[in-house]
């Protein structure tokens, strides 16, 4: 017989209420943190949307020649003001320096939050 079972075996009906109560308490706080959490997140995602569809209308506004002033490179939103060759280029770049950089920090064998303030040392 485990530590468990005899607790449970010597434990009032009251004690047995209020252990129950307090799980589903917790249960229910935890429920509502991350519906919480869940809302934060999907009213971000909305306001970005809102963002970029008011810059897309905007752009779309003032171009010249049907050109956008706002986004040259034809809707290329990762990098505004770039055509699309170097938008490839930049990207293909922030790419490869960010497998060096995990590649570096996966012989550090550091917990996430170290493995930046090890690169600044």
């Amino acid at each position: 017989m485990t530590r468990l079972d005899r607790e449970q075996k010597n434990m009032t009906d009251e004690e047995a209420a209020v252990r129950i109560q307090s799980s589903y308490k917790g249960f229910k706080v935890r429920k509502e943190i991350q519906e919480q959490k869940e809302s934060k997140a999907a009213t971000r995602i909305q306001a970005n949307f809102r963002g970029h569809k008011t810059r897309k209308e905007l752009a779309g506004q003032g171009g010249k020649d049907g050109e956008d002033e706002l986004y040259p490179n034809d809707g290329n939103d990762d990098c505004p003001g770039y055509s699309e060759e170097e938008a490839a280029a930049i990207k293909i770049q922030a790419n490869f320096r960010g497998h060096q950089t995990r590649k570096q920090l996966s012989g550090l064998h550091l917990m996430p939050s170290q493995r930046a303030y090890s690169l600044y040392r």
